[in-house]
């Protein structure tokens, strides 16, 4: 029985070591360009121990601003695992929003915001700024661009018609020549808005282990194409978000503390069955 203590505290001992982790956390903002995105300041590069916190969460906002071509870092950590994450068995959650103005005179830059939190492994956060900014600022910079393209016309054409969901009226399709067409995909609203002012907001919530309740695809825009807010378009926007996000390749590589969690449990379990027969 001695033995089988010993061994159950050791696997319980690599459990507790996955959950505490070092993060990176008493570092100022940092402000990187798209040249060198991974180019960290000095006083806050890995080898700086003052840097670090011990904590159940590693958490990064970071605000890419393809504008100017720079991108804003915040690290932070915590111990708020239930503010953080909403079930007990989550390991990471990613909060995400884009806006585009779709012209130069636009009052509206062009900007993603990433807000990631996690408790996998020793700085985490830092190891996902690392492993995403790189595709966010070249292959991810493309597919809004592409969204750009289905949504905009820069010329002044104002032959064009709208989706029209409104109960105010039977007609599915409008002409929309003193406006521009509207999409609100969890309000299911289309239809021509008076509003010349062309927009694009989008917001996702992720979570691993996925949370089905929790998830938030969200897609807001204005845009000035025949027909352009279409159920087509905008689910041909939604698929593009998923490749701008590349969240199915980031689940492929999680490293989950749920797996060490399971193999601590299936270990115990059937090493308590082997001792009693």
């Amino acid at each position: 029985m001695g033995h089988f203590v010993l061994l159950i505290l050791i696997s319980f001992l690599q459990y507790s070591s996955c959950k505490y982790i070092q993060c990176t956390s008493h570092c100022s903002q940092i402000t990187v360009s798209f040249l060198q995105p991974l180019s960290i300041p000095f006083q806050c590069q890995e080898n700086q121990k003052l840097i670090y916190d011990t904590a159940l969460i590693c958490m990064i906002d970071y605000r890419i601003d393809y504008d100017n071509q720079q991108i804003y870092i915040n690290f932070q950590s915590t111990n708020d695992t239930e503010q953080i994450f909403k079930e007990f068995n989550q390991a990471e959650a990613l909060i995400q929003s884009i806006w585009l103005g779709f012209t130069r005179d636009s009052d509206q830059p062009n900007i993603t915001h990433r807000s990631y939190s996690c408790s996998t492994e020793n700085d985490c956060a830092r190891l996902f700024y690392f492993n995403t900014i790189e595709y966010l600022i070249t292959d991810g910079r493309n597919t809004l661009n592409r969204i750009s393209s289905i949504l905009y016309n820069h010329t002044t054409s104002k032959n064009y018609r709208c989706i029209n969901n409104l109960k105010s009226t039977n007609r599915s399709s409008v002409r929309c020549s003193k406006g521009l067409c509207y999409a609100h995909s969890h309000d299911h609203k289309q239809y021509c808005t008076s509003d010349l002012t062309p927009m694009f907001f989008s917001e996702i919530q992720y979570q691993i282990p996925p949370l089905a309740s929790n998830r938030r695809e969200l897609v807001e825009y204005k845009c000035n194409k025949n027909h352009c807010n279409r159920n087509s378009t905008i689910a041909k926007i939604h698929h593009l978000l998923l490749d701008y996000t590349n969240w199915q390749q980031i689940q492929e590589k999680s490293s989950s503390c749920q797996q060490i969690l399971s193999s601590f449990i299936v270990f115990s379990l059937s090493l308590l069955f082997n001792l009693r027969v």
